[in-house]
């Protein structure tokens, strides 16, 4: 199998943890492709058609990660394996790859067997393609909020720290969710999440319930509650998922759209953009990702 790599060193780990990826990348013999020195998409497109591999292995966060996948789209069956070196690494909680531990990563995606991904398409050009999440309200803010040097200084904390100076005072807005062009939802949110794969924000556990190959979006809504409710809302839904249902709703579907007033901050994969509207559909088993034996995927144990 023909592997090469792909590292990002602008991502929020690179510059502690590249320096160690790249030597085993050397050990085994795997070319090194430095993205962050790409001009544009169609450079990264052409540099990786030249090496024509058999799997990619990305090195970043979650930004990198999902603008690679999404690129990368051809041919159908390029595997993707990934080293986790972001702040958040979402989407690497989900499949189950190892934190902190950088050659088990590596060894995970070296060797590690490949799944069929489901991935969000989005009606907006950029991003087009979705990976993990889109958090809207409280996590949008919360990711407009946090400063690079704050998260290089307290990693996936930099979430937390956050997230509570929002809930102090946090924003309201009105939300029409229609799903599957049927199912119609207005109410007045903190916040909603739109996922694919369990975490957001830095190991949110927003969609418990969710498979990375179960062809369906799922949808988190977070109601207008009184500030204790809100506070203990959370507090289960995060650390041990007690009453979650009772307060945060949730809702599967293929399509999902929203609308929302005033426009709604939100966090896509990472990426920050405030929008009024906007829709979603599930692509099943779009791409072939490396994931742990825990990883959400069908038939696998309950991470």
């Amino acid at each position: 199998m023909k592997i090469c790599t792909l590292f990002n060193g602008r991502s929020g780990g690179a510059q502690a943890i590249g320096p160690q990826v790249k030597q085993l990348a050397e050990r085994d013999g795997l070319c090194w492709i430095p993205i962050d020195q790409l001009q544009g998409d169609q450079a990264l497109i052409d540099v990786v058609k030249a090496e024509n591999p058999d799997r990619v292995i990305l090195v970043g966060g979650d930004g990198t990660i999902s603008r690679s996948l999404s690129i990368l789209s051809s041919p159908s069956d390029l595997q993707f394996g990934i080293v986790p070196t972001g702040t958040g690494n979402d989407l690497a909680r989900s499949l189950d790859i190892p934190l902190g531990n950088v050659e088990a990563a590596w060894d995970l995606a070296v060797n590690g067997q490949a799944r069929a991904m489901d991935i969000l398409e989005t009606s907006i050009d950029e991003p087009k393609l979705l990976m993990n999440a889109v958090t809207a309200g409280i996590g949008g803010v919360v990711a407009e909020e946090i400063q690079s040097e704050t998260k290089e200084t307290y990693g996936a904390l930099a979430y937390w720290m956050s997230a509570l100076s929002v809930l102090s005072d946090p924003p309201v807005f009105r939300i029409r969710l229609k799903l599957d062009q049927q199912k119609v939802i207005e109410e007045d949110v903190y916040a909603f999440c739109v996922a694919n794969g369990r975490c957001a924000g830095g190991g949110f556990v927003i969609a418990p319930k969710a498979r990375l190959d179960d062809g369906k979006i799922h949808v988190t809504v977070l109601p207008v509650l009184s500030t204790v409710e809100m506070f203990e809302s959370g507090i289960n839904f995060v650390l041990t998922n007690e009453d979650a249902e009772r307060r945060i709703v949730t809702y599967d579907a293929r399509e999902v759209q929203f609308e929302a007033l005033p426009d709604i901050p939100c966090s896509l994969d990472g990426e920050k953009a405030t929008f009024g509207s906007m829709m979603f559909r599930v692509l099943p088993g779009a791409r072939m990702v490396v994931g742990g034996p825990n990883a959400a995927f069908s038939g696998n144990a309950q991470p």
